[in-house]
């Protein structure tokens, strides 16, 4: 059973192509937390680690709904997640930005069960497009 439900795709929001495959490699743009059409920027308490943690899930979801629209919806073909990137907008003074990128490589090591994790880098930056506090993007390996 899987237990995830994956999104629509979400629309390039300017001039790039939400993926892009060249060879065995997909690459990803990257993914805001939309959900629905709109922005999601409330969660729990509204504290930035729940906003930013739901935030990773929903950019995670995204993620993979543009792998799964990559490969024509065939899961087989996706060897492996060769890295996400995660960007950050963190209050002044948070240093703990694993206690949100986990969350999306936890997510797509369960998605994909690979044998062996991804390289990960998460930055933390002033902005992001929409006033998002986060944003990822991957690389994923297919079989030709």
């Amino acid at each position: 059973m899987n237990k995830f439900n994956l999104p629509d795709p979400v629309p390039a929001n300017g001039n790039y192509t939400p993926y892009h495959i060249d060879g065995n490699l997909i690459y990803i743009s990257g993914q805001l937390p939309i959900r629905d059409g709109k922005l999601v920027t409330t969660a729990g308490d509204n504290s930035f680690v729940e906003i930013a943690q739901l935030q990773m899930e929903i950019v995670t979801l995204n993620i993979l709904s543009h792998v799964m629209s990559a490969v024509d919806g065939d899961k087989n073909r996706i060897e492996s997640c060769v890295k996400l990137t995660a960007y950050l907008v963190p209050p002044e003074g948070f240093f703990e930005h694993a206690l949100i990128s986990n969350i999306g490589s936890d997510m797509i090591n369960d998605f994909l069960k690979p044998p062996q994790n991804h390289t990960r880098t998460t930055i933390g930056i002033k902005s992001l497009p929409l006033g998002s506090l986060v944003e990822a993007d991957a690389i994923f390996k297919i079989t030709e």
